[in-house]
């Protein structure tokens, strides 16, 4: 994993400020970039006008504004994906963007065609952001908690499963997760559609115990949710946006004896699912 404080990590981040500016003609106030793999996760903050700020007072305009911002996203954010490739040097596969209405921080993640070399990433500045190396005590038990959440709501098991931690954002990426029949269906632009849709739906109404195992593991409350599939590759990607930020020290290898976080996939040896994304 790479930090923000590396020079192309700041270009990926000028490149979505700028982005974000011409979008909406209002530049962030704080921009954020993480590599993680073979994603690009960044994070920018006071994006939202005063006007949606207020819509977003109530459960139902709040919805609103999420969905406008991610369909403005998906149907405007090709020439960043491009800047992203030219960047990193990296096709884009896939793109998505999830909002977190009660802080106004945008969430944008890059689904990168291949992994990118840490070393390319060279060291340029001091500046830094809270991370979460894959070793962490946290990051492999939100891994876990996240791998059997998907095996027990499909019946497959990720290959692989990656976390996040950028701000008071968590993105978790699990690989290989479509059916042989999804995989087929997602090769026409339609089918690829209906299996985003299906996967989205899915995730937000069964998430409630992943969200729960979160908290428990983290410390805070989740305040939102949401979840992407990136077709050309089987990956899915679930954003969940904290109710605060946490601290570095509360991630630390002395954690690692203290007991391992519930299985998602049961309770009391039944299986539990329900929640709101």
């Amino acid at each position: 994993m790479v930090e923000s404080h590396t020079e192309m990590a700041k270009q990926a981040a000028h490149a979505a400020s700028d982005f974000e500016l011409q979008r909406t003609g209002r530049k962030p106030t704080s921009v954020n970039s993480v590599l993680m793999d073979d994603s690009v996760v960044i994070t920018l903050g006071g994006v939202l006008s005063p006007a949606e700020k207020e819509l977003t007072k109530t459960p139902g305009g709040a919805a609103q504004v999420r969905e406008l911002h991610r369909q403005l996203f998906l149907t405007s954010c090709d020439a960043l994906r491009h800047e992203m490739g030219v960047i990193t040097g990296v096709a884009v596969w896939d793109a998505t963007s999830e909002l977190a209405t009660h802080t106004g921080v945008v969430v944008q993640v890059f689904l990168l065609g291949d992994k990118v070399a840490a070393s390319t990433w060279s060291e340029s500045t001091s500046e830094t952001i809270v991370s979460l190396p894959s070793d962490i005590w946290a990051a492999k038990q939100l891994a876990e908690v996240a791998r059997q959440f998907e095996k027990h709501r499909t019946g497959r098991t990720p290959e692989s499963v990656t976390a996040v931690l950028v701000d008071d954002s968590l993105v978790i990426t699990l690989r290989g997760v479509l059916s042989s029949a999804e995989k087929e269906m997602a090769k026409t632009p339609v089918g690829a559609a209906q299996v985003r849709e299906f996967h989205r739906q899915l995730f937000l109404t069964s998430c409630g115990a992943l969200r729960q195992e979160i908290e428990v593991i983290t410390g805070v409350a989740v305040r939102e949710a949401t979840s992407e599939v990136a077709t050309h590759t089987g990956t899915v990607v679930l954003v969940f946006l904290l109710a605060a930020s946490v601290a570095a020290s509360t991630w630390s290898e002395s954690m690692k004896n203290e007991p391992t976080s519930r299985d998602p996939s049961s309770r009391n040896g039944e299986p539990t699912l329900g929640g709101e994304g």
